[in-house]
């Protein structure tokens, strides 16, 4: 029986399905067949389920329930970078006007619906017939027109019009076709031999358009230089234009597109991107909400404003500015990103799902362990969806998708634009392999370098230091592969909230790179650790808190400075022994930090007194004294023996600190001073490479300190407690029996003050003051 192959599994073979616009949905009116195919399959393959099915419903809603009245609120759509906002826009752009194509489809008809939708559709077309019809303009705020907000969006309203984007032009344009002069003007520039559009660019000088113009009207001027001069007065090119210039123009462009010259048709107006283009800028934003709020408020609710932005408007303070006028909020989640993912690439074909479940059901247990350690681990959740995420297996897919997040810093590789793209490109990989054999989860990095160096993220020494594993050999393969997740795991953040708890140790790497599942991956297992060691050995990785990570030049020089300090250090028992001193002394304050206590029917306040060092401490002030000492100067024995004859009498707290973990405890101690002193010592770098070998060291320096705290930590725990005369005090912490302890001192201390203690001291004291017998 021959063996069914993943290809076979697919409704459509990875082989020939192709994604036309690369998993990215750009705000561009088609014009060429190839646009055309790209809106075909953007409309066709559109998921409308879950937010972009509660999405459309929403927008809609708010314009019909709107239309009309004197304020149409305005739309916020946000999503992480990719998460489908564009392309949920762009959709409703074509729903909206309904455009056809070549061939005489429409928009609509291609699209797959739900009839929810389809029926605010028709209403919105009822809408538009009593209007001027329907109308849209789509586009992203970019710098062409400086810092005006209004030449921007008014720049959008003219492209989707067919007049030139610049004011000047856009605004000349418009006058001839009012006039009716447009097409005369063309044809005589274009009789001339001249293209129509590029002597546009050169509206204030080009001959051309002045006698164009003077041909279809001759009242114009008295000739072309008049005309010229005419043109650059009355259509000048300013740096803004006022509320009221930029309202009179988009009613002009309106009624020029409208069905009924009389009336504004219903018009959407989509501003992509917008969060990006308002940054931190404060005026930007208030610009942007001064113009929202006076175009929904100017054409009897027939304009509907939709601006995205990757964050909620409640997440910055720019964008809390503008909730009082985007009152109505859309938000896209991973949850549709990646249904999207599955129906457009990965749907299966039902005659072939029962096998492929076998499979994945007789294999379960390899699945089940993978990254069991960590947060993306496989859960019960996943088995409903598992048959549909193949070839990925979960927690490859969780994986993928944090790591397209932590590289993404120019938000030009977001998940639902990418995924498209590397799950395509991932299916294929496999498409001719047995069923059972998944995609690794490095296979990621080769469709992501390119991007990564352009952006910076990945380092072009570092992308030739993975790329140089391979050597034509099947474990150059492998380690080609092992350094590639390395770096890809090195990308994934460690502040806490976002670890995901994902290491580049071998049992981790070998969890992501298992491609056979009917196999397992007992000997991927057992080949990586060597294979790891090699590279160690030979200087292509280091090791740093339990894990691997790649070395670049920078690094292996910041390494070098680390290991040459931390050997002298560790060498330097005179400086271990004092950086020892100081580091117990601290714990032992930080532990006995603030504690107090009363004393007597009096409440007198009474604290402790920590001293360090050889001599015992003598009484001499309120406090009790509590005298601590560690095993690395002087024996628990004597110890002992001091507080047995100090006597019974003696006011004196005895600590004392075992020795516990010392070799741990003077490990950590140099590698904590040494990473300190690397860091100290050397400025700040300016290059990626640089910050990234400092980020490591500080991570070294973290990491040295936790484990400095945790062998300080075991020290105090088993802290011995002592008062005179040799009686041990437990109190199950440092903390509790020293206070224990000191409150025994006291009856030491003062002897005779119960006699004089009574509870109303404070009173007598008061009255005494103030002058009483």
């Amino acid at each position: 029986m021959t063996a069914l192959i993943n290809r076979e599994v697919f409704a459509r073979d990875p082989l020939h399905n192709r994604i036309p616009n690369d998993g990215v949905a750009k705000i561009v009116e088609p014009i060429r067949p190839e646009e055309w195919d790209v809106l075909r399959y953007e409309l066709s393959t559109f998921v409308c389920e879950g937010e972009y099915r509660r999405g459309l419903e929403i927008i809609l809603d708010t314009y019909l329930k709107n239309v009309g009245k004197a304020t149409q609120p305005a739309v916020w759509v946000s999503g992480f970078y990719g998460s489908g906002k564009s392309h949920l826009v762009r959709v409703l752009e074509f729903l909206w006007r309904n455009p056809k194509f070549p061939d005489g489809a429409t928009a609509r008809s291609v699209a797959q619906l739900p009839d929810t939708v389809n029926e605010r559709l028709r209403e919105l077309d009822t809408a538009g017939r009593r209007a001027g019809g329907l109308w849209s303009a789509a586009g992203t705020l970019g710098a062409g027109a400086g810092e005006s907000v209004r030449l921007a969006i008014l720049g959008i309203v003219f492209l989707a019009a067919g007049l030139p984007a610049r004011y000047a032009q856009g605004r000349f344009v418009l006058w001839l076709r009012q006039s009716g002069f447009h097409d005369g003007v063309k044809d005589a520039v274009e009789a001339e031999g001249r293209d129509f559009r590029r002597e546009l660019r050169d509206l204030y000088v080009s001959p051309y358009l002045a006698r164009a113009l003077l041909s279809v009207y001759p009242d114009f001027a008295s000739g072309e230089a008049e005309a010229r001069g005419l043109i650059k007065a009355q259509y000048p090119n300013p740096d803004d234009i006022s509320d009221d210039e930029m309202l009179d123009t988009m009613a002009g462009v309106l009624a020029l597109e409208s069905e009924d010259s009389s009336e504004a048709p219903c018009s959407l107006l989509v501003l992509d991107e917008l969060q990006q283009y308002l940054g931190d800028n404060a005026d930007r934003t208030l610009r942007v909400q001064n113009v929202v709020e006076a175009c929904s408020s100017r054409f009897q609710g027939r304009l509907l404003f939709v601006s995205t932005g990757q964050s909620a408007l409640q997440a910055t303070p720019q964008l809390q500015k503008l909730q009082g006028r985007y009152t109505v909020q859309v938000s896209l989640s991973d949850t549709d990103v990646e249904e999207v993912v599955r129906r457009v690439v990965l749907r299966k074909d039902p005659t072939k799902r029962a096998e492929l479940s076998r499979v994945l059901q007789d294999n379960s247990g390899e699945i089940d362990r993978q990254l069991a350690e960590t947060r993306i681990r496989p859960t019960d959740g996943d088995r409903p969806v598992l048959l549909a995420d193949y070839p990925l297996l979960p927690a490859r897919r969780r994986f993928w998708e944090r790591v397209l997040r932590a590289i993404d810093r120019a938000g030009a590789a977001g998940q639902l634009r990418t995924q498209l793209r590397i799950v395509q490109e991932a299916a294929e990989e496999v498409a001719l392999r047995e069923v059972g054999n998944v995609v690794s989860a490095d296979f990621i990095y080769e469709q992501l370098s390119g991007s990564m160096l352009q952006t910076g993220v990945l380092l072009r020494e570092v992308d030739e230091t993975v790329r140089a594993q391979r050597d034509g050999t099947e474990e150059g393969e492998l380690r080609y592969r092992l350094c590639a997740l390395i770096f890809l795991i090195g990308q994934l953040p460690r502040e806490a909230g976002s670890d995901v708890g994902l290491r580049a140790n071998p049992e981790m790497l070998a969890d992501l790179m298992v491609e056979d599942i009917r196999e397992g991956s007992a000997s991927l297992r057992g080949s990586i650790p060597g294979l790891l060691e090699e590279m160690l050995d030979s200087g292509k990785l280091m090791f740093v808190d339990g894990e691997y990570r790649l070395q670049t030049r920078e690094g292996a020089e910041w390494t070098a400075a680390y290991q040459g300090a931390r050997a002298r250090i560790f060498g330097d028992d005179a400086r271990i022994g004092g950086d020892r001193s100081r580091e117990l002394r601290d714990a032992v304050g930080k532990a006995l930090k603030g504690l107090s206590f009363t004393h007597g029917e009096s409440k007198t306040p009474r604290k402790i007194e920590p001293q360090f060092g050889s001599e015992v401490p003598k009484p001499g002030s309120a406090a009790v004294p509590v005298w601590v000492r560690d095993e690395w100067s002087v024996s628990e024995k004597q110890a002992r023996a001091e507080a047995q004859s100090a006597g019974r009498e003696s006011a004196v707290v005895h600590v004392f600190l075992p020795r516990r973990d010392a070799e741990t405890l003077k490990s950590a101690l140099a590698g904590y001073e040494a990473a300190s002193e690397v860091i100290a010592g050397r400025p700040v770098p300016t290059t990626q490479e640089g910050r990234e070998a400092r980020s490591a060291m500080l991570g070294r320096q973290q990491g040295e300190r936790a484990r400095l705290d945790g062998a300080l930590d075991a020290v105090l725990r088993n802290t011995s407690v002592f008062l005179g005369g040799g009686s041990e005090v437990s109190g199950g912490s440092p903390r509790a029996a020293v206070e224990e302890a000191g409150r025994a001192a006291l009856e030491r201390l003062y002897p005779s003050f119960p006699e004089a203690d009574h509870a109303r001291w404070s009173l007598a004291m008061k009255r005494g003051r103030e002058g009483a017998g």
